[in-house]
């Protein structure tokens, strides 16, 4: 009798302690789709008439299969091609990619390939062919994508509106747009949804003032912010390269967008295997792990949610399945506003089936970033 009473005695704080970080958790989740709601990307393009010199630069190494629908987007850019440098990177690729490049460009002036052959200071790997292309860039403003992205027409000019622009009197010295992953496979269809939700999440946090990240498959540089960080032959090496320039010139004092609009919205090529994404989330783990206290706290929190509402579940299923419910009817709001605002709401109908695919490989993640496994991309090892 004595031992069923000190049971029931030591259930009631047994639940409480599992309710803190649960409630906590989803007060997090409820004030970012709050944010998220409060603002929205309005903008127009501030020249009537493009005269901004404007240089793209891409990154390719064994490209093949990539670069030419890259390379075909790029020429469809509605903005004159007079006021275009698009530079292209070869970095050491053992394929093709080369060879498709001059073909494609053999007629377009505003096309240049630079094949990659030393290193720059610091710089390695995709941050070296950059530092590279930055020493010739002519542009007024640069833009930065990856040989995998397929950018929208009106890119340059949405790129500009964000780059032109000041925050709190600041002058804006980095942007991030909208980046999807499109594919078949169901699994292409999770990246893409994944995709959204942490951008999403970066978004909101980038509207409070917050700096987490940029994406460097579709970003806007200002060159006196670039130039003033030394650029990435003076930035200490990371394989997030657009994470450690994202930083270097918020800490010059340059204010960031991240914006999500159709306009700024790139399709990128899926990872094709579970090996790939853990490769590929690793590398970008480097930098998240990096972030403020409270967001690695909002993350720690995120990965535990499920593991926590078991051990309520235990006790009380009645709170473990009300919380589950609010969980994720808060995350498909997010989810789904996000994919509105970027018109791509036809990932809206494997919302029901995602978090199966988010709960089965964060914790995989999980186990894989602290296996002694150095990060395999472009074919090299980091």
């Amino acid at each position: 009798m004595m031992a069923v009473n000190i049971e029931i005695i030591k259930t009631p704080p047994t639940i409480v302690y599992l309710l803190i970080p649960l409630v906590i958790y989803l007060l997090f989740q409820a004030g970012l789709l709050v944010g998220l709601l409060g603002h929205k990307d309005l903008f127009k393009v501030t020249e009537s008439k493009p005269t901004s010199q404007v240089t793209i630069m891409i990154a390719a190494r064994n490209e093949a299969t990539n670069i030419l629908r890259c390379l075909q987007a790029l020429q469809a850019l509605d903005y004159p091609k007079s006021q275009l440098q698009i530079l292209i990177g070869n970095d050491h690729s053992t394929d093709a990619t080369a060879q498709i490049i001059q073909d494609f460009i053999a007629d377009k002036p505003h096309f240049q390939l630079i094949n990659i052959e030393q290193n720059l200071g610091k710089a390695k790997g995709k941050a070296n062919v950059l530092a590279h292309l930055a020493q010739v860039a002519q542009g007024e403003w640069w833009l930065v994508t990856d040989a995998d992205i397929v950018v929208p027409e009106g890119w340059v000019q949405a790129m500009l509106a964000a780059l032109q622009s000041k925050v709190s009197g600041k002058q804006v010295g980095i942007v991030t747009g909208f980046t999807l992953v499109q594919g078949k496979r169901l699994f292409d269809k999770f990246q893409a949804i994944d995709w959204a939700y942490s951008l999403g999440l970066i978004k909101v946090w980038s509207n409070w003032g917050i700096p987490v990240t940029a994406m460097g498959n579709n970003m806007g540089i200002c060159p006196a912010a670039y130039r003033k960080t030394g650029g990435y032959e003076q930035i200490p090496f990371s394989i997030t390269e657009d994470f450690a320039l994202f930083q270097a010139v918020v800490a010059q004092g340059y204010a960031f967008k991240n914006m999500i609009h159709p306009d700024m919205t790139a399709l990128s090529e899926p990872v094709s295997t579970v090996s790939a994404w853990l490769h590929q989330r690793k590398r970008w783990m480097s930098g998240a792990l990096q972030a403020p206290w409270f967001l690695s706290l909002f993350f720690g929190l995120h990965s535990s949610f499920w593991l926590l509402l078991l051990g309520l579940g235990w006790f009380s299923p009645f709170w473990a399945m009300g919380l589950a419910g609010v969980k994720l009817l808060i995350q498909c709001g997010f989810i789904t506003i996000t994919l509105q605002r970027a018109k791509q709401t036809h990932l809206v109908v494997y919302l029901a089936l995602f978090e199966v695919y988010h709960v089965t490989f964060t914790w995989l993640m999980a186990v894989f970033y602290f296996l002694p496994v150095k990060v395999w991309w472009k074919g090299r090892k980091y």
